[in-house]
């Protein structure tokens, strides 16, 4: 579909909203604008769909992939913090993979074989190979991060959504992996942003006072995840 052909479908108010299509529909693509056509409902034969309707799934989901993206370095420095701490000075342990990746900074065994320091190994691995790592240490390590919420499946669903954010990819109606919260499996997008949250530490779920984390600042947006 080209973007004229797509234009068509778009109903303004005024040649300033048309403007603005026209840019968006350029510096974003005119795909990404149809599947946001598509989400909203638009049949691609008769019906219209308001361009501020439009625009405003456009703002909600630049402002939620920022919060997951936040909070999602937030889970990696974390894990990176757990594991550095409990072994740095115990680092001869069997359960050190070098994983699938063949990119060298990922080789986290060979790493430290060579007598790197772990906190820097950690750092140079990247998430992917980091969830491998995880779902290789002891099964005590595992729940001590993330207590009766582990699982992989919600490891694999977490690394999943940090793909699709780190991709820019549109989050309103993006396939994601399922995931296990508390005994309910769902693959939703607010089913996986839940995965995230259950995976942080309790201060960044919910903050210090019960009012703030992850928690509070998609409120600020209006996502409500309870």
């Amino acid at each position: 579909m080209t973007k004229d052909e797509l234009l068509l479908f778009i109903e303004f108010n005024n040649e300033k909203e048309k403007e603005e299509a026209e840019f968006y529909l350029s510096v974003k693509g005119v795909e990404l604008h149809r599947r946001i056509l598509d989400y909203l409902g638009c049949d691609f034969e008769k019906s219209k769909i308001e361009w501020p309707k439009i625009a405003n799934v456009l703002r909600t989901d630049k402002a939620l992939r920022d919060i997951i993206y936040k909070y999602l370095a937030t889970l990696e420095e974390y894990i990176r913090a757990f594991i550095s701490n409990k072994y740095i000075d115990n680092v001869q342990q069997e359960f050190w993979i070098d994983g699938t990746s063949k990119r060298q900074e990922n080789k986290i065994k060979t790493n430290i074989a060579s007598g790197k320091n772990l906190f820097d190994v950690l750092e140079d691995t990247d998430f992917g190979s980091l969830i491998q790592q995880v779902k290789n240490l002891p099964i005590e390590d595992k729940k001590q991060l993330f207590g009766d919420f582990y699982s992989d499946t919600n490891l694999d669903a977490v690394k999943e959504l940090r793909n699709a954010v780190s991709h820019h990819k549109l989050l309103a109606g993006c396939a994601l992996k399922k995931c296990l919260i508390f005994e309910f499996e769902g693959s939703t997008l607010i089913d996986n942003i839940k995965n995230l949250r259950q995976l942080l530490p309790e201060r960044y779920r919910y903050g210090k006072n019960g009012k703030g984390g992850i928690t509070a600042e998609l409120n600020k947006i209006g996502i409500n995840l309870d």
